[in-house]
This record gives C-alpha cells, structure tokens and sequence, in this order.
C-alpha cells in the first residue's frame, strides 16, 4: 500500500495541469475570493501522506514538499537525502462547495493526463487534501482505498511570498 500511496499521491502532487472547475458565475467578487484563498496558498509547504484519518500528522509513509504560487504547484519526494521532481503544473479551486475542493490533472512525459479531484481545509499554516486519482471525489479526510490523505505545513523560512 505504501508504493500505492507514494505513486497516486506523488502523481497528483507533482505535474499539474490545469484540472476543470469553470468559469465563475457571480463575476468580480468570487474573483476577488478565489484571488484571496490563491494568496493564502503561497509558500513552501512540508508534510506527509498520511494514514487513516491523519492521527499522526508528523509521519507517514510518503514525505513531501511543494512550492506553491498563486497558480502553480510543484511536487518533491524527499527519500532520505534524495529529492525526487515531480513536476509542476497548474491547480484549480472551488469554493462554492463544502468541503472546497482543490483539484489537478496530471500530464505525463508521454503526453497522457490524469485528472483528479480532492477536498481541502486549509487553516492557518496547515493544509489537509484529501484526494484521488479516480473519478469519484473523496468525501472524508482519511487514506483509505481509492484516495488519500495528505497534511503539510508552511514552512515560514522557506515561505517564497506572493508571486
């Protein structure tokens, strides 16, 4: 399970495209919000995929880190004292749903894209995405069959700033 888990989740965090939520529907203001919670995602963020429902948020079986600006994300593994690219792509967001959902598409070296579809919480200097390479959109946050659950946090030192 944990080859699975680093593989599905590397592949999601790694190279992004863009995955499809929609133009927005109430114009400037929804603009403006999305523009605010794209802030709030900046920085360099530290964490792990964790198990079950994230009761130890300082371990698990795939260690990662991603750069993130306001509209591109970009996946390391970090395997002892290797660091493993994963690639960075574009991210998409919906706040209009509960939970918001933070989704992505993955484009291979060949040419072949992978969509996925998650939920977040971000809160303070911590984000929780659950999220899954199939097509049906986690409901929970927890690492189970067909998804999983990833918890990282800002790094403040590293943080790059608004891009």
């Amino acid at each position: 399970m944990v080859s699975r888990i680093g593989t599905g989740i590397l592949s999601v965090l790694a190279g992004l495209l863009a995955g499809a939520t929609g133009a927005p529907q109430s114009g400037k203001p929804q603009e403006t919000d999305e523009a605010k919670e794209r802030a709030r995602f900046v920085g360099v963020w530290k964490g792990f995929t964790v198990e079950g429902r994230g009761e130890n948020p300082d371990r698990g079986p795939v260690k990662l880190e991603l750069t993130i600006t306001e509209k591109t994300m970009r996946g390391i593994e970090i395997k002892g004292e290797t660091r493993i690219d994963h690639g960075t792509g574009e991210f998409t967001l919906d706040l209009k749903a509960s939970p918001r959902r933070l989704d992505a598409a993955k484009t291979n070296e060949r040419g072949r894209k992978q969509a996925y579809v998650g939920i977040y919480t971000l809160e303070g200097d911590t984000l929780r995405w659950c999220v899954s390479p199939q097509k049906e959109r986690p409901e929970t946050f927890e690492t189970r069959k067909g998804q999983f659950l990833v918890i990282l946090k800002k790094d403040r030192k590293a943080d790059p700033g608004p891009r």
